[in-house]
């Protein structure tokens, strides 16, 4: 194959992950350092469909009222529970304001 159909399909490809990218959604938590009553978010989200506040406004809406704020612990984008069309992994602590 061509160097240039390789750039091709590569622009293809790309063009169709990211068509078929989501809005942000919750997904599993694997944080292991959450003392006992401690309440965790982790989100999953492509930056080409959600913005950060986007992606805040969501993990603030699933913590539990006595402790509504949220401080951000970790990200990562490989080895998570998010599709392939939102790698992008942010895990939020809920936190008293």
């Amino acid at each position: 194959m061509g160097g240039r159909a390789v750039s091709g399909l590569a622009a293809a490809t790309l063009l169709l992950l990211s068509a078929c990218a989501q809005d942000a959604s919750v997904t599993d938590s694997d944080v292991w350092h959450m003392r006992q009553n401690e309440t965790s978010v982790s989100i999953c989200y492509s930056a080409a469909v959600s913005t950060r506040e986007q992606v805040e406004a969501l993990a603030a809406s699933q913590c539990p009222a006595e402790r509504p704020a949220i401080r951000l612990i970790d990200e990562d984008t490989f080895f998570n529970n998010c599709p392939l069309s939102k790698r992008n992994r942010v895990t939020f602590l809920c936190v008293a304001q």
